[in-house]
């Protein structure tokens, strides 16, 4: 069974994401990931359509998985994104691209389970 997945990120870890994608994939790991990259800031005009547009990826999704870099704990987008999850009853994970990176707070009131980039741990954490 394919398991949606909403990943969330900031766009200085994009060629993380790109690796993470690709080892999710190589693993036949049964995870499809849709993703909505946010190229506008956040308190732009645009603000709303852009939020309107994730939150039908986060609705199409059934977990959430929040990507932590070095930036993620300053991004608005980010902290949306988690409670947008949280609210639309989505399970939310926290995964470390780097060991000793800061954990978003939006994070941590969401009692997310946070694990290291492993991705046989990321897929038994989804279920």
């Amino acid at each position: 069974m394919t398991k949606h997945i909403f990943l969330s990120f900031v766009e200085e870890d994009l060629e993380s994401v790109r690796l993470f994608r690709g080892q999710a994939k190589n693993k036949n790991s049964a995870l499809e990931f849709d993703d909505y990259s946010v190229k506008v800031p956040y308190n732009s005009t645009n603000a709303a359509y852009i939020r309107s547009k994730i939150t039908e990826k986060i609705r199409a999704a059934s977990v959430t998985i929040v990507l932590i870099g070095t930036y993620t704990w300053k991004s608005d987008w980010v902290d949306w994104e988690i409670q947008k999850s949280i609210d639309l009853g989505n399970k939310v994970i926290g995964v470390r691209l780097r060991s000793g990176l800061v954990v978003p707070t939006a994070l941590i009131n969401a009692r997310a389970k946070i694990v290291d980039w492993k991705i046989d741990d990321i897929v038994r954490e989804i279920g």
